[in-house]
């Protein structure tokens, strides 16, 4: 059993690989989308800049951490009225 420190760790790394996948399919996208605009001929910078997927932050790693855990609180509160 994980203690409270190793199951927020946890969450983070969880959180944190989340959103690098989520940040590679994104940036995969937005390549597709780029390559295609070129055939087109329809490429320019201000297409390219609206391409780009945002970074992510250590505040959206935090904000999907506690989703995260919310769904862990939320089955052991489930839990506690199936008992009940």
């Amino acid at each position: 059993m994980s203690n409270p420190f190793e199951l927020r760790f946890r969450l983070l790394e969880m959180a944190q690989q989340y959103l690098q996948e989520s940040m590679k399919r994104k940036e995969e996208f937005s390549y597709q989308m780029w390559e295609l605009a070129k055939e087109q001929g329809e490429a320019n910078m201000e297409l390219y800049k609206s391409l780009q997927p945002e970074n992510y932050s250590i505040h959206s790693i935090k904000k999907k951490a506690e989703e995260l855990y919310s769904f862990v609180e939320e089955r052991k509160d489930r839990g506690k009225t199936d008992a009940e």
